[in-house]
This record gives C-alpha cells, sequence and structure tokens, in this order.
C-alpha cells in the first residue's frame, strides 16, 4: 500500500480530530484530508459531495460511512475507486487493520472532591476507611463535611490523622470555629466562604471555596470575591449548581459566563446537587457532569455518596474525567475508545442471525448445548433439539437433563442469556457479561 493515496472527505468539525487520528496512525500509504462545508460528516449525502469535491483527484476516495446515497456520483468526478469508510471516526484504525494501543490518558485536570457528609458522628477509625475507598476510586481531596447543629468534637484530631496518611484535607462548614480548628490540623481547603464567614478567611492557611450569599445570586459573589482579593486569600469560586428541575439549566449558563469572565479564575462545581437530588441511574448523569466541567474547565468537582443511586460516584466521576477530558484534548467525540461507562447498555453486538444459526445446528454431532440471544430470542440446540424462546423457564423440561450439575450449568447460562435478551447486551457462552467497569474480567464466568 506504500504507493497509494487516499482523499478523506469529512466535515468541518470532524477535520481536525481526522487530522489527528491519521497522523498517529501510519497506515502505510499517503493521504490528505479534503473538508466539505458541512459541519456534521453523516448529514452528506454522495450527491452533496460530489458536487463540491474537486476535479480528477488522483487516488482513491474514502467518504464518511454514514453518508448516504449512490456513490457512482462520485465516481463520474473523480478518477480512483470511491468507498465508504466506517460510521465512527475511532473505527478507521480498525477498518486499515491497524491494532491501537491502550489509550494513554494525561492527568486530569479536574480534582475530585469526595464529601463525607455525616463526618461528626462517625470515629476518625471510621472517617479514615470511607476516606480510603475514596482515594482508591480517585479522589483527589477528602472533604469533612461538618453537620448545623452537631458538634465536631473530633475535628482537628481527625484532620491531622488523615494528614499523616497523606491525604489531601477539606472541611465543609459555615461555622468560622470549626474552620480554624480545621486548619490547625492541617486542612487547605475550605468549603464554603460568604459575607457571613469572610472574616475568618484571612486566618486558614490554604484556599477557599467562595459562593454566593444564599438568595443573593451572582452579584454577592463577585462582592465575597473583592472582599478575598484585599485580605490576598487565594479562593475558588463556585456559583453553585441548582438540582435539576429547580434551576439546573440556568446555574450551567451561570458557570459558562463565570468561565468567560474569569478564564484563569479556578472554579468548583458541586455535582451531588444533581447526583444526588435526581432518582435515575447516576453513571450517564456522571459522564454529562464530567464532559460539562471539561468543556469550561472546572478544576473541582464536589460530590457525594450519600443515596443508593449514587454509591459509586467518584469512581464514575474518576473514569468520566479521562474519557472527557481527552476528547476535549483531542477534539473528537467521546465515544468509541473507552466503554466503561456503559454499563446497562453496549457500544456493539456480536450477533450471528437466526439464519445462520439454524445452519449451525444442522450441522452440529453431538449432544452439547449450544445458546445464542440473537433477534429477539434465546436460542439453544444440539444435535437433537433447536429451541428458540423468549422465557428460559418454558423450555427447561424440554432439554431433557437428569444430570444436576449439567442441569445447574444450563440453569445458570440460560438465566445470564435472559438478562442478556432483556437488557439488549451480547450474550458469550461460558463468559461474563459486559457490565462496563463494573465487570469481573474473568475468562469464565464459572
Amino acid at each position: 500500500m506504500s504507493d497509494k493515496h487516499i482523499h478523506f472527505i469529512t466535515g468541518r468539525l470532524a477535520a481536525p480530530a481526522l487530522a489527528k487520528l491519521l497522523s498517529g496512525l501510519s497506515p502505510g500509504f499517503s493521504y490528505d484530508v479534503i473538508t466539505m462545508p458541512a459541519q456534521v460528516a453523516a448529514l452528506m449525502t454522495a450527491r452533496s459531495i460530489a458536487r463540491r469535491i474537486p476535479e480528477n483527484l488522483i487516488g482513491a476516495v474514502l467518504i464518511p460511512g454514514g453518508c448516504k446515497g449512490d456513490m457512482q456520483e462520485i465516481r463520474k468526478i473523480v478518477s480512483g475507486p470511491v468507498s465508504r469508510g466506517p460510521v465512527d471516526l475511532n473505527d478507521l484504525p480498525r477498518h486499515f487493520g491497524v491494532q491501537q494501543g491502550k489509550i494513554k490518558y494525561a492527568k486530569p485536570h479536574l480534582q475530585i472532591i469526595a464529601e463525607i457528609v455525616d463526618a461528626p458522628t462517625l470515629s476518625i477509625p471510621q472517617i479514615v476507611k470511607r476516606a480510603k475507598r475514596y482515594r482508591k476510586d480517585g479522589a483527589d481531596w477528602i472533604d469533612l463535611g461538618c453537620v448545623n447543629d452537631t458538634p465536631f468534637g473530633h475535628l482537628k484530631e481527625t484532620v491531622e490523622e488523615l494528614r499523616r496518611l497523606k491525604f489531601n484535607v477539606s472541611v465543609d462548614s459555615f461555622n468560622p470555629e470549626e474552620l480554624i480548628a480545621a486548619s490547625k490540623g492541617g486542612a487547605r481547603l475550605f468549603l464554603s466562604i460568604y459575607s457571613g464567614n469572610i472574616s475568618a478567611a484571612g486566618k486558614l492557611k490554604g484556599k477557599v471555596v467562595v459562593i454566593p450569599d444564599p438568595g443573593k445570586g451572582a452579584r454577592s459573589l463577585y462582592e465575597n470575591v473583592r472582599g478575598l482579593k484585599k485580605m490576598r486569600v487565594p479562593f475558588i469560586m463556585d456559583p453553585i449548581l441548582a438540582p435539576l428541575t429547580m434551576g439546573a439549566a440556568r446555574s450551567f449558563s451561570r458557570y459558562a459566563l463565570l468561565r468567560r469572565k474569569f478564564p484563569k479564575a479556578e472554579i468548583m462545581m458541586g455535582v451531588g446537587n444533581l447526583l444526588e437530588l435526581t432518582c435515575a441511574d447516576n453513571i450517564g448523569m456522571s459522564a454529562i457532569l464530567g464532559g460539562i466541567c471539561a468543556e469550561l474547565k472546572i478544576d473541582y468537582a464536589l460530590t457525594t455518596e450519600v443515596a443508593g443511586w449514587n454509591r459509586d460516584s467518584v469512581r464514575q466521576l474518576a473514569i468520566a474525567r479521562q474519557i472527557m477530558e481527552h476528547a476535549v484534548s483531542g477534539g473528537i467525540l467521546p465515544k468509541g475508545y473507552d466503554d466503561r461507562l456503559l454499563v446497562a447498555r453496549e457500544a456493539g453486538r456480536l450477533n450471528f442471525t437466526a439464519r445462520q444459526l439454524k445452519a449451525m445446528s444442522e450441522k452440529i454431532k453431538d449432544k452439547n448445548f449450544r445458546i445464542f440471544v440473537t433477534e429477539g430470542y434465546i436460542h439453544i440446540f444440539n444435535k437433537d433439539i433447536y429451541i428458540k424462546t423468549k422465557n428460559a423457564q418454558d423450555i427447561f423440561d424440554k432439554l431433557k437433563v437428569d444430570d444436576p450439575p449439567h442441569a445447574f450449568y444450563l440453569g445458570k447460562e440460560l438465566a445470564k442469556a435472559e438478562t442478556a435478551l432483556d437488557l439488549g447486551k451480547t450474550y458469550r457462552q461460558e463468559g461474563a457479561l459486559d457490565w462496563g467497569y463494573l465487570t469481573k474480567r474473568t475468562k469464565k464466568a464459572r
């Protein structure tokens, strides 16, 4: 292929990412990238490409896989062969038979603050145990959440023990006395400073998170910032993320405005306000919040793990920041290179058709059962039996299995096949279902 030249056709949005991908591919042929006026490559058609492509191109032409229409219209314009590439830009290496290594993610920009919300009610060993889990899951800071009207007599000692164990420690309190005690113990991040406690900021060693006064909006945030500047106290700004249905859309716009107004300022987003206060699986929300933080170059994300649906949010955010920051830095979409946040669904499914399975069954010469899931059914067969069903329970008697270990094996596999059928997952006999980052990476499920 060394004497081959390929003209890659794409749209404006994908052009930089395509050029970057090809430059690192070393595909064994020369190439160039021709950018069409369309923004989105997949919305182009063969006819629209034919109207705008340069005439008499020498070499092959590769158009995006999502482009519709008859390629013959392009072939009339150019002299070389014309073909479609993959639908997804990230599948180009595989299209050309190039094996890509594992992505090496850069050091993340976003720092994750994991809050222990009930810290005053926990012993120091209990706090340390949870802090160790959060750090293992990807937290950069352990935040001790103070509770109004609940004494935290062991706050300083808790901070000292966490610092001894090399944790970065922050404390979340409106109470100046608690903030000062935490500072004396070694905490170096303090949430949250507003006009009611700003006088204590000068007594703290570290950065403070400054917020608007309750009910007063962005103007009060700027006033509090001015006060901290006069005191020469380093700060992180947080305009406060409102829960969904309670002003979340407006608060996202405040973060975007704050970034434009203060392009070099450090900003924090309390993502737990969405994750904890929305009764929905939080994995997708973690991905979206990670993407927004990457786009706006948010510096800190504060989360909690209180609600049952929000367990594991620290680990999910740690994965999301890798995926999203990689996408932003590369100018690519966050898909096709890391599927760890696909838990209930899958990126792609490897299926035989029902017709192929039927043909396969006719060649079977033994009594071992083969199990597949395709076209909305579970298919199970050996040399004597071929059954397709949506409910494994209905067919078990038809299998005529008397050996207990064999029956147990089939029951386990059919239950797994039913789950794959219900969720649209790929079923592999004797293999684990793919649960994204939760998958137990074993060769066999048994």
